[in-house]
């Protein structure tokens, strides 16, 4: 495998799969977290990777913590929704990666939500309306497709969530690119976990 500071996108990409499922769930995420996640979304030309979560590991905390009782005994029966999503978005990402008119495409919508992103902020309807559009437009027409489960009376449709899922989605896209760009793979997650949880101490996660 490639340098240790590939696990920081693969915490963002654990931490954006978990938040996908308790929003669908429950209705309700950390604004913390949303914050933190589309930001992620939005750094385009960072100077290292840690720079596309802002530049410190705190607020990967919460995903390394996942990562290592997803990864660990009884990871997946604890947590298969957070882990079919955690794994359809890096399948999602690989697809993406082989069209690159659709990452031209993607890459006008994100450059259009930073626009208000600055100054609005990122977490003003404005902007997940954009990351919403953009997922649809582009995403959305890929072959393979992530179908989110949960309440769809109570959480799934209502208010702006769909847009939030489909933000939230993006997150993580971007995530498991920047994950596979930095020599990750899914493989590592089935036969080096001792190494990932090793390379999380090492990083202070």
């Amino acid at each position: 495998m490639s340098q240790p500071d590939r696990l920081y996108p693969l915490c963002a990409l654990a931490m954006a799969a978990h938040q996908v499922d308790r929003l669908a769930n429950t209705g309700l995420i950390p604004h913390d977290e949303l914050e933190f996640l589309i930001q992620s979304t939005l750094i385009l030309e960072p100077e290292s990777t840690l720079d596309v979560y802002g530049g410190i590991t705190a607020q990967l905390y919460p995903g390394s913590k996942l990562l290592r009782k997803m990864l660990g005994p009884g990871g997946n029966k604890k947590y298969p929704d957070t882990i079919r999503y955690f794994i359809s978005l890096m399948q999602v990402e690989r697809q993406l990666s082989k069209n690159p008119s659709i990452i031209n495409v993607l890459r006008g919508f994100l450059e259009i939500a930073i626009t208000k992103s600055e100054t609005l902020g990122p977490t003003h309807e404005a902007v997940m309306e954009t990351l919403n559009t953009a997922y649809q437009e582009t995403i959305s027409t890929l072959k393979f497709r992530i179908m989110v489960t949960g309440n769809h009376g109570r959480h799934l449709q209502q208010g702006n969530n769909p847009a939030k899922i489909r933000t939230l989605l993006l997150s993580g896209i971007r995530s498991a690119m920047l994950y596979r760009q930095l020599g990750g793979g899914r493989l590592a997650l089935l036969f080096q976990r001792g190494r990932i949880f090793n390379e999380l101490d090492t990083l202070g996660l």
